[in-house]
């Protein structure tokens, strides 16, 4: 998973340890290694057989290249869109007797399970299945390079800018836009161009998705003699049942957050925003960013949030310094991600304390039209110096996003353990549309008999939670430079220090801007 981290940690959630999460600096460690690649460069220039020279300047300036869809109305002409399927087919597989290897950090039951039904439905090909840990998996994946091991598919940790700086990702485009299926995945990922990184070639692709989250601790609702809220709900009443959940003198608070407002709200107050901080698939604004931080700082230093972990204040309203403000049951809503629900909120140790928390989207500022919502979706790609483009392609799809492959998955799902005995978590939720894998996704979660009555909460969170944005650093070049270099200190004078956020935003947006540009400039190395 790709989680954006502040530089500036104002806001202390310690659940850290408890999620499939990691730090920036994980990523960061990675940085020093650059310089392998200059060793092996030669090697992946010559193995480099599936760059061809189809299709034009495959980086064109990020200014030229706009996402295609319409956040207004998202609607399709459907007899259009049936002729495009019709024409569209990728090439024929190999016969030959190959072999590729996959890289990712994915359990590895699953990925051995997946790479098996591959290889029944293609037997002349075998399947290598590496399994690299999440903390140092960059340099893992370097060590493999610089060793002539490069895997033929492979996840990306993190910030797109250390797959593209080492020339790590093959050129994807023929397979991706002749592929049917890739008509068929969450609408946002071809409208909003991701993986392009600004060209007008297809580097990479989703291939984890889990949605933000915001669970509403539906026993406080009860407790308190308060209708829980509307699951199509505003911005602007989310922020009113904040502030009408706040009961200080019982030790109750609005909100606690892992996932933040200032991310969230950019997104959720624009249709044309296609990324983090404002960004609108070309250039950044910070303007709704500042609004987002500003009313962040308001309800913080408003008493609505919850006290930060192992303080003074946390002592007096939990009991517990060192209480996670969600597991006190004194919050209204915990700002999260997805794999929280199955982590945590789903486990019987939660439940038997009363801890019911419910889903809701995060929500959309009035006047608002799209369904977009930040997500958090983790990348992955072809090599560059893969002899098989077209088969590594075809194993991607098979063991990420394909409605075959995701069939295999809920297989596993359904009938393997991990060698502890414990049975496969259903964490991520598909990237493909495909109705059939979506309806046997929803009887994983809980439903019309649920004890608890969550079911209702589920049906509309599954049914409209298909519209992600990404996190900056996994989709914008130059972003986690940015928040590097331009952006530490910023959020806390906010929060901390009383400034107005409207006053950074001219200069946010600039350095933002130019980190942007910068960052491009590593295509034009590309052949």
């Amino acid at each position: 998973m790709n989680n954006h981290r502040s530089v500036s940690s104002v806001v202390n959630d310690k659940n850290y340890d408890k999620k499939e999460d990691y730090p920036m600096d994980v990523i960061k460690k990675a940085l020093p290694i650059l310089l392998v690649m200059f060793l092996c460069f030669t090697v992946l220039a010559a193995c480099d057989r599936n760059r061809n020279d189809k299709g034009g300047d495959r980086t064109r300036a990020v200014s030229e290249v706009q996402p295609s869809g319409d956040a207004g109305s998202g609607e399709t002409d459907a007899a259009q869109n049936e002729d495009t399927k019709k024409a569209k087919s990728l090439p024929p597989m190999t016969a030959e007797n190959i072999t590729l290897s996959y890289a990712s950090w994915e359990n590895e039951v699953l990925t051995t399970h997946l790479a098996k039904r591959f290889m029944e439905k293609y037997p002349n090909i075998t399947v290598e299945v590496i399994t690299l840990p999440l903390e140092g998996y960059n340099d893992a994946l370097l060590n493999l390079v610089a060793s002539g091991q490069m895997p033929d598919a492979f996840w990306i940790l993190g910030e797109c800018d250390f797959a593209i700086a080492n020339q790590l990702l093959g050129d994807m485009t023929e397979y991706w836009e002749n592929d049917p299926e890739s008509d068929n995945v969450l609408k946002t990922i071809n409208e909003g161009r991701f993986g392009y990184y600004g060209t007008d070639r297809k580097w990479a692709t989703p291939v984890k998705f889990f949605p933000e989250t915001i669970f509403a601790n539906k026993a406080l609702f009860e407790q308190l003699n308060v209708e829980m809220p509307p699951m199509d709900w505003t911005w602007e009443e989310m922020v009113e049942y904040v502030k009408k959940m706040t009961v200080p003198e019982l030790g109750i608070y609005g909100f606690n957050q892992y996932r933040r407002i200032v991310t969230w709200y950019p997104v959720a107050a624009d249709d044309n925003c296609w990324g983090e901080f404002g960004w609108d698939g070309q250039s950044f604004d910070f303007t709704n960013w500042a609004d987002g931080i500003n009313l962040e700082a308001e309800l913080i230093n408003g008493g609505y949030h919850a006290p930060p972990f192992g303080s003074d204040e946390a002592e007096k309203a939990f009991g517990d310094r060192n209480m996670w403000a969600a597991d006190s049951g004194k919050i209204a809503f915990q700002f999260d991600a997805w794999w929280t629900f199955n982590n945590l909120f789903a486990q019987d140790k939660y439940l038997e304390k009363g801890l019911i928390y419910v889903p809701y989207l995060v929500p959309r500022a009035k006047g608002t039209t799209s369904k977009h919502t930040m997500g958090t979706l983790d990348f992955g790609g072809i090599s560059s110096a893969t002899e098989y483009p077209r088969e590594a392609y075809e194993l991607l799809k098979f063991m990420n996003w394909s409605e075959e492959g995701w069939m295999a998955k809920l297989e596993a799902y359904s009938t393997l353990t991990n060698p502890d005995g414990s049975r496969l978590s259903l964490d991520a939720l598909p990237i493909t549309l495909s109705e059939k894998v979506w309806q046997e996704v929803r009887k994983f979660f809980p439903g019309d008999d649920d004890p608890y009555g969550r079911g209702p909460w589920f049906d509309y969170f599954l049914e409209h939670c298909k519209e992600p944005i990404p996190y900056g650093g996994t989709m914008i070049p130059g972003f986690a430079t940015f928040l590097a270099e331009g952006y530490a200190g910023v959020e806390d004078a906010v929060i901390n220090g009383g400034v107005n956020a409207h006053d950074f935003v001219r200069d946010l947006t600039e350095k933002a801007n130019a980190a942007n540009r910068e960052a491009m400039k590593a295509f034009e190395t590309y052949e």
